[in-house]
Protein backbone atom coordinates (compact mmCIF):
# COMPACT_ATOMS: atom_id res chain seq x y z
CA UNK A 1 0.00 0.00 0.00
CA UNK A 2 1.61 3.35 -1.08
CA UNK A 3 2.33 6.40 1.43
CA UNK A 4 -0.49 8.70 1.27
CA UNK A 5 0.70 12.24 0.34
CA UNK A 6 -0.99 15.13 2.55
CA UNK A 7 -1.97 18.28 1.05
CA UNK A 8 -2.69 20.97 3.05
CA UNK A 9 -5.69 23.73 1.94
CA UNK A 10 -6.78 26.54 4.01
CA UNK A 11 -9.27 26.44 6.57
CA UNK A 12 -10.96 28.76 4.18
CA UNK A 13 -11.67 26.55 1.70
CA UNK A 14 -13.09 24.11 4.33
CA UNK A 15 -10.46 21.16 3.00
CA UNK A 16 -7.95 19.72 5.51
CA UNK A 17 -5.07 17.19 5.20
CA UNK A 18 -7.01 14.39 6.19
CA UNK A 19 -9.40 14.88 3.97
CA UNK A 20 -7.20 14.99 0.77
CA UNK A 21 -5.61 12.06 1.69
CA UNK A 22 -8.44 10.19 1.72
CA UNK A 23 -10.31 11.53 -1.25
CA UNK A 24 -7.07 10.79 -3.47
CA UNK A 25 -7.11 7.41 -1.86
CA UNK A 26 -10.27 6.25 -2.31
CA UNK A 27 -11.03 8.17 -5.35
CA UNK A 28 -11.21 5.21 -7.71
CA UNK A 29 -13.01 2.73 -5.23
CA UNK A 30 -16.67 5.12 -4.45
CA UNK A 31 -17.37 7.32 -7.13
CA UNK A 32 -20.33 6.32 -9.00
CA UNK A 33 -20.63 9.45 -11.57
CA UNK A 34 -23.39 8.28 -14.08
CA UNK A 35 -26.37 6.39 -13.61
CA UNK A 36 -25.88 2.35 -12.35
CA UNK A 37 -29.00 1.59 -14.83
CA UNK A 38 -32.43 3.65 -15.20
CA UNK A 39 -34.24 2.32 -12.73
CA UNK A 40 -31.16 2.77 -10.16
CA UNK A 41 -30.33 5.18 -6.96
CA UNK A 42 -26.57 6.19 -7.41
CA UNK A 43 -23.99 8.52 -6.00
CA UNK A 44 -22.82 11.37 -7.51
CA UNK A 45 -21.25 14.17 -6.15
CA UNK A 46 -21.94 12.65 -2.68
CA UNK A 47 -25.28 12.50 -3.01
CA UNK A 48 -27.62 10.50 -3.74
CA UNK A 49 -29.49 10.57 -7.56
CA UNK A 50 -32.55 8.71 -9.33
CA UNK A 51 -32.76 9.75 -13.51
CA UNK A 52 -30.54 12.66 -12.79
CA UNK A 53 -32.60 14.35 -9.89
CA UNK A 54 -31.58 14.40 -6.13
CA UNK A 55 -32.75 11.61 -4.12
CA UNK A 56 -33.16 12.16 -0.28
CA UNK A 57 -33.88 8.80 1.82
CA UNK A 58 -36.43 9.58 4.04
CA UNK A 59 -35.85 5.96 5.95
CA UNK A 60 -37.37 4.14 8.70
CA UNK A 61 -36.26 0.85 10.20
CA UNK A 62 -37.87 -2.16 10.07
CA UNK A 63 -37.91 -5.62 11.84
CA UNK A 64 -38.76 -8.80 10.01
CA UNK A 65 -38.72 -12.37 11.15
CA UNK A 66 -39.47 -15.50 9.12
CA UNK A 67 -42.53 -18.01 9.72
CA UNK A 68 -43.27 -21.37 8.16
CA UNK A 69 -46.98 -20.99 6.64
CA UNK A 70 -49.00 -23.64 4.84
CA UNK A 71 -45.61 -24.65 3.62
CA UNK A 72 -43.61 -22.01 2.36
CA UNK A 73 -41.30 -19.54 4.43
CA UNK A 74 -42.85 -16.22 4.87
CA UNK A 75 -41.50 -12.89 5.75
CA UNK A 76 -43.75 -11.64 8.72
CA UNK A 77 -43.42 -8.22 10.46
CA UNK A 78 -41.43 -8.99 13.91
CA UNK A 79 -43.92 -10.33 16.59
CA UNK A 80 -43.66 -7.15 18.93
CA UNK A 81 -45.06 -5.00 15.91
CA UNK A 82 -49.09 -4.48 15.62
CA UNK A 83 -50.55 -6.40 18.76
CA UNK A 84 -47.21 -7.46 20.46
CA UNK A 85 -46.01 -11.03 21.03
CA UNK A 86 -49.43 -12.46 19.35
CA UNK A 87 -49.35 -13.16 15.57
CA UNK A 88 -52.24 -11.48 14.35
CA UNK A 89 -51.92 -13.40 10.76
CA UNK A 90 -51.54 -16.61 10.12
CA UNK A 91 -52.00 -17.51 6.63
CA UNK A 92 -49.14 -16.06 3.98
CA UNK A 93 -52.33 -14.02 2.72
CA UNK A 94 -52.97 -12.11 5.72
CA UNK A 95 -49.34 -11.24 6.25
CA UNK A 96 -48.64 -10.32 2.91
CA UNK A 97 -51.94 -7.76 4.07
CA UNK A 98 -50.68 -6.62 7.56
CA UNK A 99 -47.32 -5.90 5.33
CA UNK A 100 -49.18 -3.76 3.14
CA UNK A 101 -51.06 -2.11 5.24
CA UNK A 102 -47.69 -1.38 7.58
CA UNK A 103 -45.82 -0.01 3.72
CA UNK A 104 -48.89 1.71 3.02
CA UNK A 105 -48.83 3.59 6.18
CA UNK A 106 -45.12 4.22 6.01
CA UNK A 107 -45.37 6.13 2.62
CA UNK A 108 -47.73 7.78 3.82
CA UNK A 109 -45.94 9.24 7.11
CA UNK A 110 -43.27 10.75 3.92
CA UNK A 111 -41.05 7.75 4.54
CA UNK A 112 -39.79 6.99 0.86
CA UNK A 113 -36.83 4.21 2.03
CA UNK A 114 -37.54 1.15 3.99
CA UNK A 115 -34.03 -0.56 5.68
CA UNK A 116 -35.17 -4.05 6.43
CA UNK A 117 -33.28 -5.63 9.52
CA UNK A 118 -32.61 -9.28 7.84
CA UNK A 119 -30.04 -9.72 10.08
CA UNK A 120 -31.49 -11.65 12.81
CA UNK A 121 -30.03 -15.28 12.12
CA UNK A 122 -29.32 -17.80 14.71
CA UNK A 123 -26.65 -20.53 14.51
CA UNK A 124 -26.66 -24.45 15.66
CA UNK A 125 -24.14 -26.22 17.62
CA UNK A 126 -22.02 -26.55 14.30
CA UNK A 127 -22.07 -23.04 13.62
CA UNK A 128 -24.32 -23.48 10.56
CA UNK A 129 -26.53 -20.40 10.19
CA UNK A 130 -30.03 -20.19 10.03
CA UNK A 131 -33.53 -18.08 9.99
CA UNK A 132 -35.48 -19.30 12.78
CA UNK A 133 -39.64 -19.73 11.78
CA UNK A 134 -41.08 -21.36 15.33
CA UNK A 135 -39.71 -25.01 15.08
CA UNK A 136 -39.16 -24.45 11.58
CA UNK A 137 -35.27 -23.49 10.78
CA UNK A 138 -34.62 -22.17 7.26
CA UNK A 139 -30.81 -22.82 6.42
CA UNK A 140 -29.00 -20.32 4.57
CA UNK A 141 -27.61 -23.43 2.76
CA UNK A 142 -29.79 -25.42 1.88
CA UNK A 143 -33.41 -23.18 1.93
CA UNK A 144 -31.75 -20.23 0.18
CA UNK A 145 -34.41 -20.71 -2.47
CA UNK A 146 -37.51 -20.58 0.07
CA UNK A 147 -35.92 -17.72 2.05
CA UNK A 148 -35.27 -15.70 -1.35
CA UNK A 149 -38.66 -16.36 -2.52
CA UNK A 150 -40.10 -14.50 0.91
CA UNK A 151 -37.76 -11.57 0.09
CA UNK A 152 -39.45 -11.03 -3.09
CA UNK A 153 -42.67 -11.57 -1.57
CA UNK A 154 -41.66 -8.50 0.72
CA UNK A 155 -40.25 -6.28 -2.24
CA UNK A 156 -43.19 -6.61 -4.46
CA UNK A 157 -45.26 -5.71 -1.25
CA UNK A 158 -42.54 -2.54 -1.01
CA UNK A 159 -42.91 -1.88 -5.14
CA UNK A 160 -46.34 -1.49 -4.55
CA UNK A 161 -45.98 1.27 -2.11
CA UNK A 162 -42.82 2.79 -4.29
CA UNK A 163 -40.87 2.26 -1.51
CA UNK A 164 -36.93 1.34 -1.84
CA UNK A 165 -35.51 -0.70 0.37
CA UNK A 166 -31.78 -1.23 2.18
CA UNK A 167 -30.78 -4.77 3.33
CA UNK A 168 -29.65 -5.28 6.59
CA UNK A 169 -27.41 -8.51 6.25
CA UNK A 170 -25.65 -10.73 8.74
CA UNK A 171 -22.19 -10.14 7.77
CA UNK A 172 -20.58 -12.03 5.59
CA UNK A 173 -17.36 -11.38 7.72
CA UNK A 174 -18.43 -13.91 10.24
CA UNK A 175 -18.09 -17.15 8.36
CA UNK A 176 -18.19 -18.25 4.73
CA UNK A 177 -21.23 -20.05 4.64
CA UNK A 178 -22.71 -16.33 4.91
CA UNK A 179 -20.39 -14.98 2.13
CA UNK A 180 -21.90 -17.68 -0.32
CA UNK A 181 -25.31 -16.48 0.86
CA UNK A 182 -25.04 -12.76 0.20
CA UNK A 183 -23.72 -13.96 -3.22
CA UNK A 184 -26.84 -15.77 -4.11
CA UNK A 185 -29.16 -13.18 -2.68
CA UNK A 186 -26.72 -10.47 -4.63
CA UNK A 187 -27.02 -12.42 -8.23
CA UNK A 188 -31.18 -13.29 -6.86
CA UNK A 189 -32.43 -9.62 -6.98
CA UNK A 190 -28.66 -7.76 -8.96
CA UNK A 191 -31.95 -6.70 -11.49
CA UNK A 192 -34.36 -5.50 -9.04
CA UNK A 193 -34.25 -1.37 -8.55
CA UNK A 194 -36.21 -1.66 -5.01
CA UNK A 195 -33.45 -2.74 -3.38
CA UNK A 196 -31.13 0.29 -3.81
CA UNK A 197 -28.66 -0.92 -1.24
CA UNK A 198 -27.66 -3.68 1.04
CA UNK A 199 -25.60 -2.71 4.57
CA UNK A 200 -22.71 -5.47 5.15
CA UNK A 201 -22.31 -4.69 8.77
CA UNK A 202 -24.30 -3.09 11.59
CA UNK A 203 -22.17 -1.11 14.05
CA UNK A 204 -18.56 -3.18 13.90
CA UNK A 205 -18.00 -0.90 17.09
CA UNK A 206 -20.02 -3.43 18.89
CA UNK A 207 -20.20 -5.85 16.99
CA UNK A 208 -17.03 -7.09 15.10
CA UNK A 209 -16.26 -10.32 16.70
CA UNK A 210 -12.48 -9.77 16.17
CA UNK A 211 -10.42 -7.28 18.98
CA UNK A 212 -8.04 -4.67 18.11
CA UNK A 213 -8.13 -4.95 14.49
CA UNK A 214 -6.07 -3.02 12.24
CA UNK A 215 -7.70 -0.44 9.79
CA UNK A 216 -5.75 -2.18 7.03
CA UNK A 217 -7.29 -5.35 7.64
CA UNK A 218 -10.89 -3.98 7.88
CA UNK A 219 -10.15 -2.24 4.52
CA UNK A 220 -9.28 -5.56 2.97
CA UNK A 221 -12.93 -7.09 4.24
CA UNK A 222 -14.78 -4.04 2.71
CA UNK A 223 -12.94 -3.88 -0.43
CA UNK A 224 -13.51 -7.64 -0.97
CA UNK A 225 -17.19 -6.96 -0.65
CA UNK A 226 -16.98 -4.10 -3.29
CA UNK A 227 -15.17 -6.31 -5.71
CA UNK A 228 -18.28 -8.80 -4.80
CA UNK A 229 -21.16 -5.91 -5.40
CA UNK A 230 -19.14 -5.53 -8.33
CA UNK A 231 -19.64 -9.16 -9.53
CA UNK A 232 -22.93 -9.81 -8.38
CA UNK A 233 -24.94 -6.75 -8.04
CA UNK A 234 -23.20 -3.62 -10.07
CA UNK A 235 -26.65 -1.45 -10.12
CA UNK A 236 -27.07 -1.18 -6.70
CA UNK A 237 -24.93 0.53 -3.69
CA UNK A 238 -23.89 -1.11 -0.44
CA UNK A 239 -22.78 0.57 2.80
CA UNK A 240 -21.72 -0.26 6.39
CA UNK A 241 -23.83 1.21 9.94
CA UNK A 242 -21.05 2.98 11.63
CA UNK A 243 -21.80 3.82 15.65
CA UNK A 244 -19.61 6.20 16.95
CA UNK A 245 -16.73 8.57 15.66
CA UNK A 246 -14.39 5.90 17.74
CA UNK A 247 -15.37 3.81 14.53
CA UNK A 248 -12.68 5.49 13.51
CA UNK A 249 -10.30 3.56 15.36
CA UNK A 250 -10.97 0.13 13.15
CA UNK A 251 -13.57 0.06 10.81
CA UNK A 252 -12.47 3.94 9.25
CA UNK A 253 -15.30 5.16 7.71
CA UNK A 254 -13.12 7.68 5.41
CA UNK A 255 -10.76 5.02 4.86
CA UNK A 256 -13.14 2.52 3.90
CA UNK A 257 -13.98 1.75 0.39
CA UNK A 258 -17.80 2.03 0.42
CA UNK A 259 -20.17 3.73 -1.62
CA UNK A 260 -21.48 5.95 1.18
CA UNK A 261 -21.95 6.08 4.52
CA UNK A 262 -24.67 5.73 7.16
CA UNK A 263 -23.99 5.97 11.06
CA UNK A 264 -26.32 5.42 13.78
CA UNK A 265 -26.79 8.58 16.68
CA UNK A 266 -29.02 8.61 19.45
CA UNK A 267 -28.28 10.72 22.63
CA UNK A 268 -29.37 14.18 22.35
CA UNK A 269 -26.26 15.58 23.89
CA UNK A 270 -24.52 13.32 21.42
CA UNK A 271 -26.19 13.54 18.51
CA UNK A 272 -25.07 17.04 16.85
CA UNK A 273 -21.90 16.84 17.56
CA UNK A 274 -21.58 12.84 15.84
CA UNK A 275 -23.65 15.04 12.91
CA UNK A 276 -21.28 17.71 12.66
CA UNK A 277 -17.91 15.46 13.08
CA UNK A 278 -19.31 12.85 10.32
CA UNK A 279 -20.14 15.83 7.83
CA UNK A 280 -16.60 17.46 8.16
CA UNK A 281 -14.41 13.96 7.69
CA UNK A 282 -15.65 11.83 6.05
CA UNK A 283 -14.98 11.99 1.98
CA UNK A 284 -18.59 10.74 1.33
CA UNK A 285 -21.79 10.82 0.80
CA UNK A 286 -23.71 10.36 4.30
CA UNK A 287 -26.66 9.79 6.06
CA UNK A 288 -28.11 8.87 9.33
CA UNK A 289 -29.23 5.70 9.19
CA UNK A 290 -30.50 5.21 12.65
CA UNK A 291 -31.72 7.35 15.24
CA UNK A 292 -34.53 8.55 17.15
CA UNK A 293 -35.79 9.63 21.07
CA UNK A 294 -37.28 7.10 22.96
CA UNK A 295 -40.70 8.57 23.97
CA UNK A 296 -43.34 7.25 26.46
CA UNK A 297 -45.37 10.58 27.02
CA UNK A 298 -44.27 10.03 30.55
CA UNK A 299 -40.62 10.18 31.45
CA UNK A 300 -40.10 11.39 28.11
CA UNK A 301 -42.96 13.52 26.83
CA UNK A 302 -43.91 12.79 22.64
CA UNK A 303 -43.21 16.64 22.21
CA UNK A 304 -39.60 15.80 22.51
CA UNK A 305 -39.61 13.35 20.23
CA UNK A 306 -41.36 15.65 17.81
CA UNK A 307 -39.06 18.38 18.74
CA UNK A 308 -35.86 15.78 18.79
CA UNK A 309 -36.87 14.54 15.20
CA UNK A 310 -37.66 18.21 13.81
CA UNK A 311 -33.86 19.62 15.38
CA UNK A 312 -31.63 16.50 13.99
CA UNK A 313 -33.39 16.54 10.68
CA UNK A 314 -32.81 20.01 10.10
CA UNK A 315 -29.67 19.72 11.29
CA UNK A 316 -28.62 16.58 9.44
CA UNK A 317 -29.92 18.47 6.32
CA UNK A 318 -27.78 21.94 7.20
CA UNK A 319 -24.68 19.21 7.42
CA UNK A 320 -25.02 18.08 3.77
CA UNK A 321 -26.99 14.40 4.76
CA UNK A 322 -28.17 12.95 1.58
CA UNK A 323 -30.65 10.31 3.55
CA UNK A 324 -32.26 10.27 7.26
CA UNK A 325 -33.30 7.51 8.53
CA UNK A 326 -35.40 6.72 11.48
CA UNK A 327 -35.29 3.85 14.68
CA UNK A 328 -38.08 1.78 14.06
CA UNK A 329 -41.51 1.69 12.94
CA UNK A 330 -43.22 0.62 16.39
CA UNK A 331 -42.52 0.73 20.03
CA UNK A 332 -41.35 -2.99 21.30
CA UNK A 333 -40.93 -4.63 23.71
CA UNK A 334 -38.08 -4.41 25.67
CA UNK A 335 -35.85 -4.92 28.69
CA UNK A 336 -34.23 -1.01 28.44
CA UNK A 337 -36.15 2.23 27.90
CA UNK A 338 -34.47 3.54 25.39
CA UNK A 339 -35.56 0.75 22.67
CA UNK A 340 -38.96 0.19 24.07
CA UNK A 341 -40.14 3.86 23.10
CA UNK A 342 -38.33 4.44 20.35
CA UNK A 343 -40.94 3.89 17.38
CA UNK A 344 -43.65 6.14 15.95
CA UNK A 345 -46.42 3.95 16.41
CA UNK A 346 -47.16 3.02 19.86
CA UNK A 347 -49.31 -0.23 20.96
CA UNK A 348 -52.75 2.29 22.12
CA UNK A 349 -55.47 2.33 20.53
CA UNK A 350 -55.93 1.93 16.27
CA UNK A 351 -54.85 3.89 13.00
CA UNK A 352 -56.88 4.23 9.63
CA UNK A 353 -54.52 4.62 6.63
CA UNK A 354 -55.79 8.27 5.45
CA UNK A 355 -57.54 6.34 2.15
CA UNK A 356 -58.73 4.15 5.06
CA UNK A 357 -57.83 1.03 3.12
CA UNK A 358 -56.01 -0.23 6.03
CA UNK A 359 -56.50 -0.58 9.83
CA UNK A 360 -53.56 -0.66 12.01
CA UNK A 361 -53.13 -1.08 15.75
CA UNK A 362 -51.53 1.39 17.68
CA UNK A 363 -51.78 5.23 17.37
CA UNK A 364 -48.99 7.54 15.55
CA UNK A 365 -46.77 10.03 17.40
CA UNK A 366 -46.82 13.76 16.95
CA UNK A 367 -43.53 13.32 15.22
CA UNK A 368 -44.50 11.41 12.25
CA UNK A 369 -46.48 14.62 11.62
CA UNK A 370 -43.84 17.00 11.28
CA UNK A 371 -42.51 14.13 8.24
CA UNK A 372 -43.71 15.69 5.06
CA UNK A 373 -43.18 19.27 6.27
CA UNK A 374 -39.74 18.46 6.58
CA UNK A 375 -38.92 17.13 3.41
CA UNK A 376 -39.58 20.56 2.71
CA UNK A 377 -36.96 22.58 4.05
CA UNK A 378 -34.15 24.57 3.04
CA UNK A 379 -30.68 23.96 5.02
CA UNK A 380 -29.00 26.61 6.79
CA UNK A 381 -25.34 27.18 7.07
CA UNK A 382 -24.66 24.80 10.27
CA UNK A 383 -23.17 26.36 13.48
CA UNK A 384 -20.80 23.77 15.38
CA UNK A 385 -22.59 22.73 18.28
CA UNK A 386 -21.42 24.45 21.72
CA UNK A 387 -20.75 21.04 23.84
CA UNK A 388 -18.53 19.89 21.19
CA UNK A 389 -15.62 19.52 22.98
CA UNK A 390 -17.93 18.17 25.24
CA UNK A 391 -20.29 16.92 24.71
CA UNK A 392 -21.73 15.22 28.07
CA UNK A 393 -20.82 17.92 30.45
CA UNK A 394 -18.02 16.17 32.46
CA UNK A 395 -16.53 18.79 34.77
CA UNK A 396 -14.26 16.90 37.45
CA UNK A 397 -11.09 16.61 35.23
CA UNK A 398 -10.28 18.37 31.78
CA UNK A 399 -7.11 16.76 29.78
CA UNK A 400 -5.17 19.22 27.30
CA UNK A 401 -2.65 17.96 24.08
CA UNK A 402 -2.07 18.05 20.47
CA UNK A 403 -2.47 15.81 17.79
CA UNK A 404 0.49 16.30 15.04
CA UNK A 405 0.98 14.61 11.89
CA UNK A 406 4.39 13.05 12.37
CA UNK A 407 5.39 13.43 8.77
CA UNK A 408 4.81 17.34 8.38
CA UNK A 409 4.43 18.28 12.02
CA UNK A 410 1.37 20.40 11.45
CA UNK A 411 -1.94 20.11 13.64
CA UNK A 412 -4.84 17.15 12.33
CA UNK A 413 -8.16 18.32 12.92
CA UNK A 414 -10.99 15.96 12.95
CA UNK A 415 -8.51 13.69 15.38
CA UNK A 416 -10.91 11.26 18.03
CA UNK A 417 -9.16 11.20 21.28
CA UNK A 418 -10.85 8.37 23.24
CA UNK A 419 -10.28 7.98 27.21
CA UNK A 420 -10.83 5.76 29.88
CA UNK A 421 -11.12 5.01 33.68
CA UNK A 422 -8.61 2.86 35.22
CA UNK A 423 -11.05 -0.03 35.47
CA UNK A 424 -12.27 0.54 31.81
CA UNK A 425 -15.91 1.28 32.97
CA UNK A 426 -16.47 4.57 31.65
CA UNK A 427 -14.74 6.09 28.35
CA UNK A 428 -15.27 9.64 27.03
CA UNK A 429 -14.83 10.99 23.74
CA UNK A 430 -13.39 14.57 22.26
CA UNK A 431 -12.07 15.81 18.84
CA UNK A 432 -8.95 17.99 17.94
CA UNK A 433 -10.02 21.31 16.38
CA UNK A 434 -8.63 22.90 12.77
CA UNK A 435 -4.88 23.33 14.62
CA UNK A 436 -4.98 20.08 15.90
CA UNK A 437 -5.61 21.41 19.92
CA UNK A 438 -8.17 19.08 22.07
CA UNK A 439 -9.59 19.24 25.42
CA UNK A 440 -11.01 15.60 27.00
CA UNK A 441 -13.46 16.06 29.92
CA UNK A 442 -14.26 13.31 32.02
CA UNK A 443 -15.69 12.88 35.81
CA UNK A 444 -13.12 10.30 36.65
CA UNK A 445 -9.72 10.09 36.00
CA UNK A 446 -8.28 9.22 32.39
CA UNK A 447 -5.74 6.41 32.21
CA UNK A 448 -6.29 4.54 28.76
CA UNK A 449 -6.17 6.17 25.97
CA UNK A 450 -6.68 5.89 22.28
CA UNK A 451 -6.20 8.32 19.10
CA UNK A 452 -6.68 8.13 15.58
CA UNK A 453 -7.78 10.42 12.75
CA UNK A 454 -9.54 9.47 9.06
CA UNK A 455 -6.78 7.67 6.75
CA UNK A 456 -3.90 8.13 10.22
CA UNK A 457 -2.57 5.47 12.01
CA UNK A 458 -4.14 4.39 15.59
CA UNK A 459 -2.25 4.84 18.69
CA UNK A 460 -3.12 3.30 22.16
CA UNK A 461 -1.27 4.10 25.50
CA UNK A 462 -1.68 4.24 28.88
CA UNK A 463 -0.76 7.36 30.67
CA UNK A 464 -0.96 8.59 34.49
CA UNK A 465 -1.18 12.15 34.24
CA UNK A 466 -0.47 14.50 37.04
CA UNK A 467 -3.72 17.06 37.33
CA UNK A 468 -3.45 20.12 38.89
CA UNK A 469 -6.79 22.35 40.55
CA UNK A 470 -8.22 24.67 39.24
CA UNK A 471 -10.22 25.82 41.62
CA UNK A 472 -9.82 27.43 45.05
CA UNK A 473 -10.29 25.93 47.33
CA UNK A 474 -9.42 23.24 45.70
CA UNK A 475 -11.39 19.93 45.76
CA UNK A 476 -10.34 16.77 47.51
CA UNK A 477 -9.17 14.95 44.55
CA UNK A 478 -10.13 11.74 45.64
CA UNK A 479 -13.63 12.64 46.98
CA UNK A 480 -15.30 13.87 43.20
CA UNK A 481 -18.53 13.66 42.60
CA UNK A 482 -20.30 11.50 39.87
CA UNK A 483 -17.07 9.51 39.14
CA UNK A 484 -18.74 6.44 37.51
CA UNK A 485 -21.36 8.60 35.43
CA UNK A 486 -21.27 7.07 32.11
CA UNK A 487 -23.46 8.50 29.39
CA UNK A 488 -26.36 6.39 28.68
CA UNK A 489 -26.98 7.80 32.49
CA UNK A 490 -27.24 11.43 31.81
CA UNK A 491 -30.21 13.21 31.15
CA UNK A 492 -30.24 15.85 28.11
CA UNK A 493 -32.95 17.88 30.17
CA UNK A 494 -30.89 19.78 32.66
CA UNK A 495 -28.78 21.09 30.17
CA UNK A 496 -31.66 22.88 28.09
CA UNK A 497 -31.71 26.33 28.06
CA UNK A 498 -35.13 26.19 29.18
CA UNK A 499 -36.71 23.30 30.52
CA UNK A 500 -40.31 24.39 31.12
CA UNK A 501 -41.00 25.77 27.18
CA UNK A 502 -43.46 23.52 25.01
CA UNK A 503 -41.54 24.60 22.40
CA UNK A 504 -38.04 24.18 23.17
CA UNK A 505 -35.31 23.24 20.66
CA UNK A 506 -33.87 20.13 21.60
CA UNK A 507 -30.46 20.79 20.81
CA UNK A 508 -30.22 24.30 22.25
CA UNK A 509 -27.85 23.76 25.54
CA UNK A 510 -26.71 25.86 28.15
CA UNK A 511 -23.26 26.52 26.51
CA UNK A 512 -21.74 27.57 30.26
CA UNK A 513 -22.31 24.27 31.44
CA UNK A 514 -19.49 22.34 29.09
CA UNK A 515 -16.44 24.55 30.16
CA UNK A 516 -16.18 23.44 33.73
CA UNK A 517 -13.62 21.64 35.33
CA UNK A 518 -12.01 20.97 38.76
CA UNK A 519 -8.36 19.77 38.23
CA UNK A 520 -6.43 19.84 34.67
CA UNK A 521 -3.57 18.20 32.88
CA UNK A 522 -1.65 18.30 30.04
CA UNK A 523 -0.96 15.73 27.61
CA UNK A 524 1.36 17.90 25.13
CA UNK A 525 1.76 16.59 21.54
CA UNK A 526 1.12 12.95 20.20
CA UNK A 527 1.72 12.04 16.50
CA UNK A 528 -0.16 10.25 13.88
CA UNK A 529 1.06 8.68 10.81
CA UNK A 530 -0.17 8.86 7.11
CA UNK A 531 -1.60 4.86 6.15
Amino acid sequence: MNTLKFIYFPLMVFLVVVNSACKNFNDKETSHTTPRGDEFIYVEDQIFKYKQDTFFAMMLNYVVEFRYLDGEAIISPCIQYEDPLKYESNYPEEVYHQLAAHFHLIKEMGFNTLRICLDRLATDDKARYFYPAGDTLFSITYDYNQIFNALEQLVTVAKKEDLRLMILLKSPLFSKELERFTIKMLDRFRDNPVIFAYDFMNEPLYFDLEPKRKKTKAYSYVKHWKHLMKAHAPNQLFTIGFAEPIEVFEWDPSFLPVDFVQFHTYHPLRVPNEIYWYSRYVNKAWMIGETSLSADNDSIPYEHQRQFMIAAFQYSRDCGATGFGWWEFQDILSNHFESQYAGLLNHQGITYTEDSLYCIQGSLKPAVHEIKTLLNYEPQKPKRPINYYNMLGYNNYRIKGRILNAENKQGIEGAVIRGWNDNWSVGMNTFSDENGYFTLYSNDENVHFEISAPCLSKIKFNNELVYKACTQPAWNIKELPARELEYQNISYQPFLNDTNSKSIYIFSFDENLFHQTKFEADMGNLYLRPL
